[in-house]
């Protein structure tokens, strides 16, 4: 097979048939053989050896090189440790990023695709997606009635159940560089912070930690975003509205990459003040003034509003809180 088939074929195995620069990605972190390899996975080392005429103590070599650059993947299994392929975009992105050896120009190459072929893609994705593959998790202490919180968003239960957590630098903020929000907040916790650790791609962290990096995260203004299934996730990501893969596309296309929260904001009128600090707190346009008894008062659209609490944070009359509109089953099982 010919160098740039074997690129576009590894393009091709996680949907990106017809690129021209996740290719070119691939070809950054891996050889011909190395490629060439990728592709007769799912196996054990043995077994990709045994397809391909090479040595199998040379092929597991290639392949835990190929695990520390983010595009292969391992388990433990009866037969052996079998290795399988970055099994999608997201997955090849948030991994490979984080590889400890990544040049500036591959990190300039990922921001390239982000904003030239990105938005097309994403566009495909909500098509054959019946649902987003993430959700927003609300922030917990606006929750009003906490007892209807669900541990599968509630930030809080997350970490504190959770049998490790580990934190690593955002993906989407180390190439993008479009803003100060921190960098070192996504939160990996269960099996996807046993891989960060053996990895090396972050480090391990208490839950206390964890805890305090996720009240952190709220203060600067990120957002809580978790895999949309109703249960506990392996991560939580502190998403930004200038950096984050989904909802810049959300704000300025209405791409919906990401489902609400189960609440939305609720503002009584008595109380608020008008002073409009809300309104710089949603990114979503999901806030604004009206009339209210000779004043002004915040108003929430409803239908722009994702749910994050962010805005009830930072209100000093406490006006705001987020009120349950969706059932649980709006979560998908």
């Amino acid at each position: 097979m010919a160098e740039p088939a074997l690129y576009e074929k590894l393009a091709e195995k996680i949907f990106c048939k017809g690129s021209k620069l996740i290719p070119r990605l691939f070809q950054m972190v891996a050889d011909e053989q190395e490629a060439a390899l990728m592709l007769a996975l799912p196996a054990t080392a043995a077994e990709a050896a045994q397809k391909l005429g090479r040595d199998a103590p040379e092929a597991e070599q290639a392949l835990e090189t190929l695990f520390q650059k983010g595009v292969v993947f391992k388990s433990k299994k009866p037969e052996g440790t079998k290795y399988r392929m970055c099994r999608d975009l997201a997955q090849f992105h948030d991994a490979s990023i984080l590889w400890s050896e990544a040049t500036r120009e591959f990190h300039d190459l990922w921001q390239r695709y982000m904003e030239e072929e990105w938005p097309g893609y994403a566009r495909f994705v909500t098509k054959v997606l019946k649902k987003p593959f993430t959700r927003v998790i609300p922030v917990e202490k606006a929750v009003e009635g906490r007892g209807q919180i669900l541990a599968h968003e509630d930030v809080r239960q997350m970490i504190e159940s959770a049998s490790r957590v580990a934190v690593t630098r955002c993906t989407c903020r180390v190439i993008a560089h479009k803003c100060d929000h921190p960098v070192e907040v996504c939160l990996q916790i269960n099996r996807a912070a046993d891989y960060t650790v053996e990895r090396g791609s972050g480090r391990e962290i208490t839950k206390q930690e964890a805890l305090a990096i996720a009240r952190s995260a709220e203060e600067s203004g990120l957002i809580h975003v978790t895999m949309n299934k109703a249960e506990v996730s392996h991560f939580i990501c502190n998403c930004c509205p200038c950096c984050c893969q989904t909802f810049p596309l959300l704000i300025s296309q209405g791409l919906q990459l990401n489902d609400p929260s189960r609440y939305r904001a609720s503002i009584q009128a008595d109380d608020c003040t008008g002073c409009g600090i809300c309104l710089d707190r949603c990114y979503f346009s999901a806030i604004s003034l009206k009339g209210h008894n000779g004043g002004e008062v915040a108003v929430v659209n409803p239908d722009k509003c994702m749910g994050c609490g962010l805005c009830s944070i930072k209100c000093e009359t406490e006006a705001i809180s987020l009120i349950e509109v969706r059932e649980p089953s709006f979560i998908p099982a």
